[in-house]
């Protein structure tokens, strides 16, 4: 059981240097919690991520922009959940990185190039927009990231630029 006292006064309302570094301010706060069940499939935000570990650790699988190459994508149906757990299909398909969230496609034969990370209570992690990434966590784990929105520069367009080509190519 954690105190929530005690929780807050671990949680920096945002890092002093992070506004400095991405020239915004602060756009969002998410706070996380939860314990190894918690995985999130492979994705990529469009936000400068700085990602903190307050207690228990979380593991990132990250894969660079570059990879988008070699990341392919399903479309599949949009669902949600009931009360009781069961999955209800619902109209439509959402566009998702067809990955096996325990096991991301990073054998030894592999075109992807992972960087794997474990971040630990009092760590930090920066995450740059647009790097997919995969997360699992140890048991009773409590987080929180900050979200700065992106500048549309030429990162944005490199990124673009592989996204679309990897469409092209069926990716």
């Amino acid at each position: 059981v954690v105190s929530t006292q005690s929780t807050g006064d671990d949680i920096d309302p945002a890092p002093e240097w992070s506004a400095a570094v991405f020239g915004t301010e602060l756009d969002a706060v998410n706070f996380w919690m939860g314990d190894g069940r918690a995985i999130t499939s492979l994705h990529k935000d469009p936000y400068e991520n700085v990602y903190s570990v307050i207690r228990g650790s979380k593991t990132f699988t990250l894969f660079p922009p570059c990879d988008r190459f070699h990341l392919r994508y399903g479309n599949y149906t949009v669902s949600r959940y009931s009360e009781n757990g069961h999955l209800i299909p619902q109209d439509g398909t959402v566009p998702w990185i067809e990955v096996n969230q325990r096991n991301p496609l990073c054998g030894a034969d592999s075109a992807l190039h992972p960087v794997v990370v474990t971040v630990c209570p009092g760590e930090t992690l920066y995450l740059p927009s647009y790097w997919f990434h995969h997360v699992t966590q140890s048991h009773s784990t409590i987080a929180v990231n900050y979200w700065y929105d992106i500048d549309y520069g030429p990162a944005y367009g490199l990124f673009r630029m592989y996204d679309e080509l990897a469409r092209a190519k069926g990716f």
